[in-house]
């Protein structure tokens, strides 16, 4: 047995109270399962050599006894899953049919504009200590599987202008740092990072969501000539609540678990700029090379802010390739996680986008929370 295996077996053997090797028991995730020697189950023997603490809390709490060695309760998986505290508090009714709808394109003057592509997309306010209230833009929302995370630069690299009514459900204004995706009449989902922790402290309180916005220059957002087409004046509601997941560790390397909900104070009104998304399911999956969709403000190429929403596609960078890259700089990519981009000079940072190396840097994909895997959750802590 290798040093590091023994020595890890050493430190699950916690407890030593006498268990029946192959008796029923319930693992961490509370899946039925077995209780069986280690070396029985490949799952959590082969997930002994990680240096990930939540693995080692995983495999500790997994042990069901001793026998000439540790019993663990052996599942389907060796990392916490993301579920609701109880399923008998999900709500998934409170998550909208009518949902990721987008009205035909069309053209006006000769132009073909995307009147209400995206319209999910959405801005965060935040007040600093002297009052001065100022908008946080999404800059990286994707919409088949991704979740929001933002990276640092907040730079979106060779992006195109959208039209006032694609991605409807972004909010910003002024200062683009983090943004969210509207997914109810009354919740927005974001990145832990952006409601907890560091943000605050540098930027101050987040106390608005704005919906419906695409021009922060302009009110209203008018395009095209004859004829002119004007939207709708922007939504803003108070936060009456933020929730972040509760196992996510502010400032930690990996940032596991950064997704968020904020509740508003008032109810959405859907418009053909504001609408929610259609969120996910658990078992939804994406394929190395699919393209999908970023979306936000942000940084351009030139370095300065972009005051219409910008729109560029990634591709989806496989898990294995992603976990290659960031392994070196000591970040262990989960299945909670999605990797895309990585293409030279094309980068959205700004976004769900938890992290990434230098904005557009080739080679470097963004990482995003996986929407997919936290359903449970979002149903869990979402009310009328």
């Amino acid at each position: 047995m290798k040093r590091e295996q023994f020595l890890f077996l050493c430190v699950l053997v916690f407890s030593l109270h006498n268990v029946k090797a192959q008796s029923n028991c319930r693992t961490p995730n509370d899946e039925p399962a077995m209780c069986v020697p280690i070396r029985e189950c490949s799952i959590l023997y082969d997930a002994v050599l990680s240096r990930d603490p939540e693995v080692i809390r995983f495999l500790r709490e997994s042990q069901c006894g001793n026998a000439g060695g540790p019993l663990v309760c052996c599942g389907s998986t060796a990392e916490w899953r993301t579920s609701a505290p109880t399923i008998a508090n999900r709500r998934p009714d409170l998550l909208p049919e009518d949902c990721g709808r987008q009205e035909d394109n069309k053209i006006l003057n000769g132009q073909t504009t995307h009147p209400t592509e995206f319209p999910w997309t959405a801005l965060l306010g935040y007040r600093n200590a002297s009052g001065y209230e100022q908008f946080s833009c999404g800059g990286s929302t994707h919409f088949s599987n991704l979740a929001y995370f933002f990276q640092e630069d907040n730079k979106i690299l060779n992006g195109q202008t959208t039209h006032p009514t694609e991605f409807p459900n972004a909010s910003g204004y002024e200062q683009f740092s983090c943004g969210a995706t509207l997914i109810n009449e009354r919740y927005v989902l974001t990145a832990a990072h952006c409601v907890t922790g560091r943000i605050l402290r540098a930027v101050g309180a987040l106390v608005k969501v704005r919906l419906g916005e695409w021009n922060t220059e302009t009110n209203p957002d008018c395009f095209g000539t004859q004829p002119k087409v004007c939207t709708d004046k922007p939504q803003d509601f108070g936060v009456e609540q933020a929730i972040p997941h509760r196992e996510y560790v502010d400032g930690s390397r990996d940032r596991y678990h950064d997704i968020a909900l904020i509740r508003m104070n008032g109810q959405a009104k859907n418009t053909q700029f504001v609408r929610p998304v259609c969120l996910p399911k658990p078992d939804t999956e994406v394929t190395t090379g699919q393209r999908l969709s970023v979306v936000g403000w942000g940084k351009t190429e030139t370095g300065r802010y972009s005051p219409v929403k910008l729109k560029l596609k990634v591709p989806i960078v496989s898990e294995s390739n992603c976990n290659r890259m960031f392994n070196r700089a000591g970040v262990n990519v989960r299945t909670s996680q999605l990797c895309a981009g990585g293409e030279k000079d094309k980068d959205s940072c700004n976004g769900i986008v938890s992290f990434g190396a230098v904005c557009g840097t080739e080679g470097w994909p963004g990482i995003y929370t996986r929407v997919s895997r936290y359903r449970d959750w979002i149903e869990g802590n979402i009310r009328p």
